[in-house]
């Protein structure tokens, strides 16, 4: 079948949050099985176009339609990655964002009023922008070229049904295009800030063009939710089925969604994402992007060290100059490279925003270290202003035991990970989660609270799990684990670790998630 995925980032090509992994590798393994996959991702000015093979800038006819008051042409140029087809979206509003979804230091350093890591001031109408191309670049198709489905990422991609429903509606061309097409919405976030909302029912008519009796189905306290409006011509899924329950029970914060979908009668279906093995290979430092190989599955942690040794000579070298070489990252502390066999290393990396549970983060880490406990911490990740910053004082109040990287930086990143014993997930909410299947490749064991899909972590037997999140109970958990490593040795966890590393391979490859996204795409359109 011939699937469009349409997506506002993909891992390689424009990065920004989890979306980015579940597009790319959705996409390849679909190409896999046989499916003719088209990747529809707007051309920005941070867009890494290195990999694109055969990349066709001027492609296709343009398309013009309106958003707001003003006409908008908009082209496309096209290549590929890995098998599957990429359709750049290209505009002016598009190509001189230099970050998919917020603002960067260049942007700020250019204009004041452009924060760094502030949204986009103009999200709305580059989301409506997209979306309607999207449709109307079938304008431009043959029709033995129309999707049987078009499989929609998060909110920033969820009014393409109704886009599509509606020029159906008015144009019989269309309606002949698209007559054996059904959507799926991904939902990768139901909490509160990423739902892509307009605040009234005057703008959305405004930015979408779209009726008001189509609009007022999208309701939900006087804003007009992408999520609610995506019921009416579309499959719901989740990433996870623990997430779905969550969502349809209302035992996280999704600003009012549950009670929403509720009322509706809906249902979200929940496939928990796969991760993509190749790419983070231990064993292969080209695939992994560590400076040397191990094997965890084998029990083979001898390179896992020795990316810890190079790691703390890195932390030290770094220490006086606060910034990678492409002062991408900043550094905040240090670690003291005179390691101890006894040393417990215990690291987070992701968005540093309250959902993550930072505040819980810290409080723990901060009681640990002031015990004097054989422990270090390393973060590294970016987000709210206020939340780094806590982090950064922790960093400095402990030099030599805690270092906080700010910023983002894939090497080190992942160096980071495979350099520690434990990572730590204490987020308040998590729809699937990624960071726990990297650290268990890494041979390095969750800590996670029990929410959404970090519950795949099957508790003291592929990591641990600990519930209230309230900072004392991670606190706890912690300090038992460093009390064990410390008095038993560090081999006391290789068991776990070999066993962790062999059930993330076997049970959670994107091989056999694909499969499940192919039989959803086929149980759909059997229903035509």
């Amino acid at each position: 079948m011939t699937i469009w995925l349409v997506s506002r980032e993909y891992a390689g090509i424009a990065e920004a949050g989890g979306v980015k992994n579940v597009a790319c590798s959705l996409s390849e393994n679909l190409v896999k099985l046989g499916h003719r996959v088209i990747l529809f991702i707007p051309l920005y000015g941070c867009t890494d176009k290195s990999r694109i093979s055969k990349f066709n800038c001027a492609w296709h006819k343009p398309v013009q339609f309106c958003v707001g008051e003003k006409l908008q042409t908009v082209t496309f140029s096209h290549g590929f990655l890995n098998g599957v087809e990429v359709v750049f979206v290209c505009a002016k509003p598009f190509s001189e964002k230099l970050g998919v979804y917020t603002y960067t230091k260049a942007e700020e350093l250019k204009n004041s009023e452009f924060k760094k890591g502030s949204g986009h001031k103009d999200s709305l109408f580059l989301n409506t922008l997209f979306q309607k191309a999207v449709i109307a670049y079938g304008d431009t198709c043959l029709h033995e070229e129309a999707p049987q489905i078009i499989h929609c990422q998060d909110a920033t991609t969820a009014l393409i049904p109704s886009f599509l429903a509606y020029k159906m509606s008015i144009s019989q061309e269309s309606k002949s295009f698209y007559e054996k097409t059904k959507c799926v919405v991904t939902v990768h976030n139901a909490g509160p800030f990423y739902h892509h909302e307009f605040q009234n029912i005057k703008d959305a008519q405004y930015f979408t063009g779209l009726p008001l009796e189509m609009l007022e189905k999208g309701l939900l306290n006087n804003t007009v939710e992408p999520f609610l409006l995506a019921l009416e011509n579309s499959k719901l899924t989740t990433v996870s089925p623990e997430y779905a329950n969550e969502i349809m029970n209302g035992t996280v914060d999704t600003a009012g969604l549950t009670e929403a979908f509720a009322e509706r009668g809906a249902t979200i279906t929940g496939i928990t994402n796969g991760i993509d093995l190749e790419r983070y290979d231990p064993c292969d430092t080209t695939k992994s992007l560590l400076p040397a190989s191990f094997n965890p599955s084998k029990k083979d942690f001898y390179g896992k060290y020795e990316c810890r040794r190079i790691f703390l000579e890195l932390c030290a070298s770094l220490k006086n100059t606060n910034a990678s070489e492409d002062d991408t990252v900043e550094q905040y502390g240090y670690l003291s490279p005179f390691d101890t066999t006894d040393c417990t290393y215990i690291a987070y990396h992701g968005r540093v925003v309250y959902q993550k549970g930072i505040d819980v983060l810290v409080k723990a880490a901060h009681s640990l270290l002031e015990k004097k406990l054989p422990v270090k911490f390393i973060f590294i990740g970016q987000g709210q202003p206020d939340l780094e910053k806590e982090l950064l004082k922790l960093s400095l109040s402990f030099e030599g035991r805690c270092v906080f990287f700010r910023g983002y930086d894939r090497m080190l990143s992942r160096l980071c990970i495979a350099s520690s014993d434990f990572v730590v997930l204490p987020s308040y909410f998590e729809p699937c989660g990624l960071e726990d299947f990297i650290a268990q490749i890494y041979g390095t064991l969750p800590v996670a609270h029990a929410t959404g899909g970090l519950c795949k972590i099957i508790d003291d037997e592929t990591g641990f799990l600990y519930s209230p999140n309230k900072s004392e109970k991670l606190e706890e958990a912690l300090y038992s684990l460093v009390k064990i490593k410390s008095s038993a040795g560090g081999t006391i966890f290789n068991n776990m670790i070999s066993y962790a590393a062999k059930y993330v391979k076997e049970n959670y490859s994107w091989e056999k998630v694909a499969l499940k996204y192919e039989e959803l795409y086929k149980e759909i359109l059997q229903n035509l």
